[in-house]
């Protein structure tokens, strides 16, 4: 009894003892680690297969920096890019890594170095979707809209036979618009088909006000470079303003300028009223290519679209020419911007008067030279070689190309004055004269002197063209046996300028390229011959050229008629165009024209994607075109979306045959073949339920058997009464058609 008496005494003494002590220790423990970190536990967990002792000792060095986490993650939920939050996130991130190594066998630490913490405090994303407000459709009535649809008998390649009127205008808007929308070809039918092309020659006569409306929601396509490179700078600059006082504010980081460019694209080639300027738009700047990803380009190739290559698409090619020349994404991206003649010195500012004994100011790290100019990058150095690469044969190396989601900030080395040939030889091969157009290896050293001093102020802070004499080569020169007397200054590149685009090689070049891109992958010499001849007579009016190619006998034949495999854009807008649906361009979109082998700006060499439309059709992206087709049609892509039910009545959706035949009219509009058809029935008679990643069998001849039966849900005439059952029904049908050679061809 005694002993039991004084155990519990000792019992209590020592809790009487320890109580003030527990709290106060208690109080020291960090708090427990939140349940919004649970998720990256798991992560973790499945990524480096840590066992529960790994797992806990996670836990406790999250408990550890909890406090900090939390504050980090308040302050990025008040300012996403707040100046100092990713030096301050990443180092928190870092201590983390090294704290949670200790508990690491090798293998685990290899994969926690490619392991992304980012999720820990979510900072700003490098692109974020802007909605863009659906356009304004113009309803023709209460009548569903295949109601007015009709099939088009399909051409048949005899002698000399043309199109008829429906066959042509349904040519036309496959060749020189993304595809006819509902309505489309009955509305050119009755305004009649001259009008139509002379509209769409005259763009500024076409009201696209809407479309223009709808897009001043992305602040970026208003902005000039400079405010560009001001407002979305790299992440590394917008620290260093976190230092100054009175420093311009950050709305995002640099992707997102050419994350906006591509939505623009994207909604301008669906919706806009001027199909023909945007399909030139396209062909000029792929014709033009400027890799949207190479440094200071990602700030430039905005204004080189908008303010260069849509507003010349359809001039005289000797301005659409000059423009591009002193554009400064192209002084940029083909390195002429660095181009100075070999003995050139910069001319020093004069020194201020100093006090006396005073040491002159030391020059603040990294600062630019006096110029403002920033020097070549080490990357700009690699492009030259991949360029080379791309000659040999090469296809375009994304994988070669830094990460376009990179914010490392450019750091370029010390310039090394002397003349860089790159514009000069890819001016005349690849802009003008063509690879087999008459010139030497010396035209090109001679047109490349006559371009030194063509330059951009500032380059990496959004800089315009500027000229600088003490740059240029002021000696004669003799450019394609034209003689450019000495001390032109800038005029000489002016005189290569008109030299080129007067010159016979390129009139045929250019018609050519036209003639690939309107009517087929190997136009006849004759039919070149003669555009080229409209080049010259009209001094290189584009609209001349786009006329002779649409009213010529050649693109007027049946053997024109879906001569050419859609690429993956020309795809995906008429794909979107022909059921009537809206997108705002976002990354869901664009990662489908991406995977179908077209990542738009984002070609890393100057050749372009090229026009031979055989191309887009290859084992690697053959199924994403079809699967793309699926998707689209059971609205499984992102931003993009229409309404099935608009399309076609509940009583025509209840018959397999009535379904297909006017949704046939609505999509393809002309008759199936034999093989389309059958693929098509076989599509409907397949039991599976349709999705994104079924396959159904295309009847494009691709030389490829696809290994896979159609997969699509079939038609049950009981469930009319159900929307979502008939609505699957339709996209199935729409499914199938879109990947029929019909639609697939253009």
């Amino acid at each position: 009894m005694r002993s039991t008496v004084r155990l519990s005494l000792v019992v209590l003494v020592t809790l009487a003892l320890t109580a003030p002590i527990i709290p106060s220790t208690l109080a020291q423990q960090p708090p427990p680690a939140p349940q919004a970190f649970e998720p990256f536990v798991n992560r973790v967990r499945e990524a480096l297969k840590l066992t529960d002792q790994q797992v806990a000792e996670l836990r406790n060095v999250l408990t550890k920096h909890t406090p900090r986490l939390l504050e980090l993650r308040n302050r990025a939920q008040a300012n996403a890019y707040a100046p100092g939050l990713q030096t301050e996130a990443d180092k928190e991130q870092k201590a983390i890594r090294e704290e949670l190594s200790a508990f690491l066998d090798e293998e685990q630490k290899g994969k926690l170095a490619t392991l992304d913490t980012r999720p820990l405090v979510p900072l700003g994303p490098g692109f974020m979707v802007i909605n863009i407000t659906p356009r304004v459709r113009v309803e023709s009535g209460p009548a569903k809209i295949a109601s007015a649809e009709h099939l088009i008998p399909a051409p048949v390649a005899t002698g000399r036979a043309r199109l008829t009127e429906d066959q042509r205008i349904l040519h036309l808007l496959n060749r020189i618009a993304f595809g006819p929308r509902p309505g489309d070809i009955d509305r050119i039918k009755q305004t009649g088909i001259d009008r139509f092309i002379d509209e769409q020659l005259h763009p500024e006569s076409i009201d696209d006000s809407d479309l223009e409306t709808r897009l001043q929601v992305l602040p970026t396509q208003r902005l000039a470079s400079a405010e560009l490179y001001q407002f979305y700078p790299p992440p590394q600059v917008a620290e260093q303003r976190a230092a100054e006082k009175n420093s311009p504010p950050v709305f995002g980081r640099p992707p997102q300028v050419t994350g906006e460019l591509v939505q623009q694209k994207l909604v301008r080639a669906v919706s806009s009223n001027r199909q023909l300027q945007e399909v030139l738009t396209d062909f000029w700047f792929n014709h033009f290519n400027v890799f949207a990803q190479k440094e200071a380009d990602q700030w430039l190739v905005t204004s080189y679209e908008r303010d260069v290559i849509r507003p010349h698409a359809l001039t005289r090619f000797r301005d659409l020419l000059l423009a591009t020349a002193q554009s400064p994404a192209m002084l940029f991206y083909l390195d002429n911007w660095l181009s100075s003649s070999p003995d050139s010195k910069q001319p020093r500012p004069p020194r201020p008067q100093l006090p006396p004994n005073a040491q002159p100011p030391k020059p603040a790290p990294g600062a630019t030279s006096t110029s403002g100019e920033a020097p070549m990058t080490a990357s700009g150095a690699d492009a030259n070689a991949l360029m080379a690469a791309k000659k040999d044969g090469s296809q375009n190396p994304q994988s070669a190309i830094p990460n376009p989601q990179s914010t490392a900030a450019p750091k370029p080395p010390p310039r090394k004055p002397g003349i860089n040939e790159n514009y000069a030889r890819e001016l005349m091969e690849l802009h003008t004269l063509g690879v087999d157009g008459g010139y030497t290896q010396k035209d090109v050293q001679e047109v490349a002197r006559c371009f030194t001093g063509w330059t951009i102020d500032r380059p990496f802070q959004g800089g315009g063209f500027v000229f600088r004499p003490w740059m240029h080569d002021d000696r004669a020169k003799t450019v394609l046996g034209v003689t450019i007397p000495a001390g032109g200054g800038v005029n000489d590149g002016l005189r290569v300028i008109e030299i080129l685009s007067r010159h016979p090689s390129t009139a045929r070049f250019i018609s050519r390229k036209l003639c690939q891109r309107l009517l087929s992958d190997d136009p006849s010499p004759q039919l070149v011959e003669r555009v080229a001849q409209v080049f010259l007579k009209t001094d290189g009016d584009i609209r001349e050229v786009i006329r002779a190619i649409v009213t010529s006998p050649e693109f007027n034949s049946p053997a024109a008629f879906r001569a050419k495999i859609k690429s993956p854009l020309e795809l995906a807008a008429s794909a979107i165009r022909a059921v009537d649906a809206d997108t705002n361009g976002a990354p869901s979109l664009h990662d489908w024209i991406r995977r179908m082998g077209e990542p738009l700006y984002q070609f890393a060499f100057p050749t372009g994607y090229g026009e031979d439309s055989a191309k887009w059709v290859n084992t690697g992206v053959f199924f994403n075109r079809i699967n793309f087709a699926v998707a689209l049609a059971n609205n499984q892509i992102n931003g993009t979306n229409f309404d099935p039910l608009r399309l076609v009545s509940s009583e025509v959706a209840a018959s397999p045959d009535r379904l297909t035949s006017q949704l046939a009219g609505l999509i393809v509009h002309t008759e199936l073949s034999a093989d389309s058809l059958r693929a098509v029935r076989a599509g409907l008679a397949d039991q599976p339920a349709v999705a994104a990643t079924s396959t159904p069998r295309p009847a494009i001849d691709t030389g490829q058997r696809p290994p896979q039966r159609p997969v699509a849900a079939p038609i049950n005439a009981a469930s009319t009464n159900d929307a979502a059952a008939e609505r699957r029904r339709i996209a199935q049908v729409i499914g199938l058609l879109m990947g029929t050679t019909e639609f697939q061809r253009k």
